[in-house]
């Protein structure tokens, strides 16, 4: 079972780790006004941005301890497109190997691994914390690709009932 994820738990891990807060939030490209808000009890952080800390918490751990540092983007996206492909019931190695740059809108199967990649986006950057431009370089595509599928995603979320469901399941994990 999952550790619920709150901003106080992310706080004794930092401060375990003592990692100061203003290194966190800059790693997690979250503002410290929103961490110290929240700490205050003025406002709720959303699961996304906790996500976000707690990735950058890990991040940091790996380098704060001496290990090797995190994961390269890349391959950390390529973890994700087998995850979002898993969710997805689609063939993660068929995914892995699908070109975007092809842009076969007509392939059915090239369709299936842009979908299986739009979630992927959406993993990368809203739950995990990469940057868009990271992602977009990971996987072959532009920042603004990445941009426009993820707020695709997002708009569609909120009439497609299937999809939210599924978000929301990967929220709670990431949460």
């Amino acid at each position: 079972m999952a550790e619920t994820l709150d901003i106080w738990t992310i706080n004794r891990k930092r401060a375990v780790k003592k990692i100061p807060i203003a290194r966190l939030c800059r790693h997690a490209g979250v503002d410290a006004t929103a961490w110290f808000k929240a700490m205050r009890g003025t406002t709720e952080m959303r699961p996304e941005t906790l996500a976000k800390l707690n990735a950058a918490l890990g991040r940091s751990k790996m380098q704060f301890a001496g290990e090797h540092g995190p994961a390269t983007s890349h391959g950390a996206f390529k973890a994700i497109l087998v995850l979002a492909a898993y969710e997805l019931k689609q063939n993660a190695k068929a995914v892995l190997a699908s070109d975007p740059a092809r842009k076969a809108t007509s392939d059915p199967a090239w369709q299936a691994a842009a979908e299986v990649r739009q979630l992927g986006f959406w993993i990368a950057t809203r739950m995990v914390g990469f940057a868009q431009a990271d992602v977009g370089r990971a996987a072959g595509v532009t920042r603004a690709a990445v941009s426009e599928a993820v707020k695709a995603l997002e708009d569609a979320r909120d009439d497609d009932k299937q999809l939210d469901r599924l978000l929301s399941h990967i929220e709670e994990v990431f949460s």
